[in-house]
């Protein structure tokens, strides 16, 4: 199958993770704390039949496989609070702040030098992010509202994550690195248990089975991304880039708007604007 059916899907699948996560923040499960806590739990459940299958074992090298879990850990727990707090079109297209830092970890850690033209690119994103996160009100104030500092903070996690798991591949296989990601994470998830112990008991199939979805999309998401990577990068990269997630969450508003998100064609004019134009940015940043 072509490489770029592999990225499609994988583009697709993941927009679902995103869409299952909204619609079970609203009507699903009210404590954040719970939803981590079952993300982690199914997570490792999904990934460890498919772990040792592919001949996972104990690292080779754990410190950079214990610090990608903590990184890890941390853009779960603040993906799913800003989830919580979020509109799907504004949350999408700040994944692509992730480039800006990315570059700023470059130069820090690993004396980088970024040119002029990489600077006006990173302030460009910056600015049409400032745009995803405008509502009816047209005030970009809403820009420094926590929620969205929060959300910047995930993408931060998200990147430092995904250097580490780069220093892990160097003496560790991929599946060994997910494995001990997943179990380290619900072991460091365990102590929030008392975060919603009493909920516990509410738990039913309806808490399960968006979950469960979320498990079984991140697993074809990785699979069919990975294959698609090791095809092609720079096609696979933009197809990835697709912003499926914001595309659906439209649809959602108007032929059901109760369910996810509601604003006006103006409101989500100006946010696919301002996400495409992170793309393009991100894009330009990452070669």
């Amino acid at each position: 199958m072509p490489f770029y059916i592999y990225a499609w899907i994988g583009s697709l699948t993941s927009s679902f993770i995103v869409i299952t996560a909204k619609l079970t923040s609203k009507h699903s499960i009210a404590n954040p704390w719970l939803f981590n806590y079952l993300l982690g739990v199914i997570t490792l459940l999904f990934t460890f039949p498919i772990a040792l299958y592919y001949g996972a074992t104990f690292p080779a090298n754990w410190l950079p496989i214990i610090i990608a879990a903590i990184f890890s850990l941390l853009f779960t727990i603040f993906w799913i609070f800003s989830t919580y707090s979020l509109d799907v079109s504004t949350l999408t297209p700040l994944f692509n702040i992730r480039a800006v830092f990315a570059v700023l970890i470059g130069i820090v850690f690993f004396s980088e030098k970024f040119t002029t033209y990489q600077l006006l690119i990173m302030l460009g994103i910056i600015i049409a992010g400032m745009f995803s996160t405008v509502d009816e009100k047209f005030s970009l104030k809403s820009f420094v509202k926590p929620a969205i500092g929060i959300a910047i903070i995930t993408m931060l996690f998200l990147t430092l994550n995904n250097t580490f798991i780069k220093l892990s591949l160097v003496k560790n296989s991929l599946w060994t690195t997910n494995l001990w990601i997943a179990i380290i994470n619900v072991i460091l998830l365990t102590p929030t248990i008392k975060f919603f112990r009493k909920d516990l008991k509410t738990i039913n199939f309806s808490h399960i089975v968006p979950i469960g979805a979320m498990g079984v999309f991140s697993t074809i998401t990785e699979f069919s991304a990975n294959v698609a990577y090791g095809m092609n990068l720079s096609i696979t990269s933009i197809i990835m880039n697709t912003p499926f997630s914001m595309i659906i969450a439209f649809f959602f508003s108007i032929f059901a708007p109760k369910l996810l998100e509601k604003h006006t064609l103006k409101i989500y004019a100006i946010r696919f604007t301002a996400a495409i134009l992170m793309i393009i940015g991100a894009m330009q940043l990452s070669k």
